[in-house]
């Protein structure tokens, strides 16, 4: 565990590089004015921000109805690019993850400006009118994925401002895609292997600052048989709790999302995994509820064991896991899939944390 640092880093692709955002933060100053946000140029990177990120989450099945988990991130600290790619096969009970660290270099790193375009080595992600196609490949097999937008881009926070803490520089902006349709191949020795279902695309870009005291967070992104999709964040302070500026969005099967206050939902866990490689402690089952909309949920990992240890890039360990939904919305059953992510457990996840 780092320690004798007083500031923590919002993006867990710094925690071994030391490109933390600037330890001036004053609590409760106000933000400048904010540029509104543009698409597709803002699904682009932001070169003047030390933290950036790009995130997909899916679930996929086969011919024979075997339900996959897929997370492929690309990660911006500065002019270092980082990327994870890890692959879930339930009914094997698998799963595998890989990792890659470049200096952002013609042909072997990029994120380009104004238009969703980033690779590391032969993985990468782009964008073009509404369609994204994904190459990764790992120990399962070499991944080809087109995505295609369902719901149109939802911004999280006033203007896409996310607030992580009261601080100058504890922000980013944060931008969703909670639903695509996917389909493609994984391709394993030669044998392609038929894939569909769906996918969901965070992007985020800011200073990188947490504020003193926080844990780590429990994030979840929730996509329901109705239509509808959940995006909640739990950012939790020192004494494990959830902090004022844990927050949500809900995505309803179309119209105006809805913002979900810290104070309007709850937030527990049902069942416990210790990972016998890290010795780390994560929840591993949750129940979810928020009467405001009539929603009620219990999300249960497909695997308990999807920690990623990324001693090869990021330095960190977390859980990044594909999990199965259950539950009620306005008293009708619904179902689902989800992704959660869950940080600060292992140690190493979040700098500048004290035994």
């Amino acid at each position: 565990m780092m320690r004798h640092r007083a500031r923590r880093a919002f993006s867990i692709s710094l925690a071994t590089l030391g490109l933390l955002a600037p330890t001036g933060s004053r609590a409760g100053t106000e933000l400048p004015p904010i540029a509104p946000l543009s698409f597709p140029r803002d699904h682009g990177s932001h070169p003047d921000a030390p933290v950036e990120w790009w995130y997909y989450t899916g679930h996929l099945t086969d011919s024979a109805h075997r339900d996959y988990g897929f997370q492929l991130t690309f990660f911006r600290a500065r002019e270092l690019h980082l990327a994870h790619f890890a692959w879930t096969d339930a009914a094997a009970k698998s799963f595998h993850y890989e990792e890659k660290a470049h200096l952002g270099l013609p042909g072997i790193a990029s994120a380009e400006v104004g238009r969703l375009a980033v690779s590391n080595e032969d993985w990468s992600a782009e964008e073009s009118g509404g369609t994204h196609r994904l190459h990764a490949a790992g120990p399962d097999g070499e991944l080809e994925l087109t995505l295609r937008a369902v719901k149109p881009p939802v911004i999280h926070g006033p203007g896409g401002l996310s607030r992580k803490g009261p601080g100058e520089n504890e922000y980013s902006r944060y931008v969703s895609i909670t639903r695509l349709t996917a389909s493609g191949r994984l391709l394993r020795r030669g044998h392609p292997l038929a894939l569909s279902g769906t996918a969901w695309f965070d992007h985020e870009w800011g200073p990188g600052a947490l504020p003193a005291g926080a844990r780590g967070w429990d994030w979840f992104g929730v996509q329901l048989s109705d239509g509808s999709d959940l995006m909640l964040y739990r950012m939790r302070g020192a004494d494990g709790r959830a902090t004022p500026y844990s927050s949500g969005t809900f995505v309803p099967p179309s119209g105006t999302p809805i913002p979900v206050r810290s104070t309007d939902w709850r937030l527990s866990e049902t069942k416990g995994w210790t990972s016998p490689r890290t010795k780390a402690r994560y929840p591993a089952g949750w129940e979810i509820g928020i009467d405001s909309l009539e929603l009620s949920l219990a999300i249960d990992p497909l695997l308990p064991n999807q920690e990623l240890v990324t001693e090869k890039s990021t330095g960190v360990t977390y859980w990044e896991g594909a999990c199965r939904v259950t539950g009620s919305r306005e008293g009708r059953p619904v179902t689902g899939g989800a992704y959660a992510e869950l940080t600060g457990y292992a140690g190493r996840d979040v700098p500048g944390f004290e035994d």
